[in-house]
């Protein structure tokens, strides 16, 4: 449940940050390039593909990391067994009295 929060405030921060900064983002801008080499005309929309396409990327590369390093972090349960307490043979405890 926490991966699918994780993955869902990272996408909205790496969609927005796209959306606020005229900055170019990998794989943002090549849905841009994707549409100029096939003659399509750069619309208004391709912005907000752009910013998805960054927030789908970016969110599910922050997701996957939080996965692997929390079951990196998770602590292996080790089972405890009772320890057989040894019985003392009688012939020592003859010996001794």
């Amino acid at each position: 449940m926490r991966g699918g929060a994780i993955f869902l405030v990272f996408f909205v921060v790496f969609t927005l940050a796209t959306l606020a900064v005229p900055v170019p983002l990998f794989p943002g801008n090549m849905v841009r390039l994707v549409y100029e080499a096939l003659s399509i005309p750069v619309a208004l929309y391709t912005r907000l593909l752009d910013a998805l396409a960054n927030g789908m990327l970016y969110g599910f590369v922050v997701w996957i990391t939080y996965v692997l390093v929390s079951k990196k972090l998770e602590e292996p349960e080790v089972e405890t067994k009772p320890r057989n307490k040894k019985k003392r043979s009688t012939k020592r405890s003859l010996l001794q009295r």
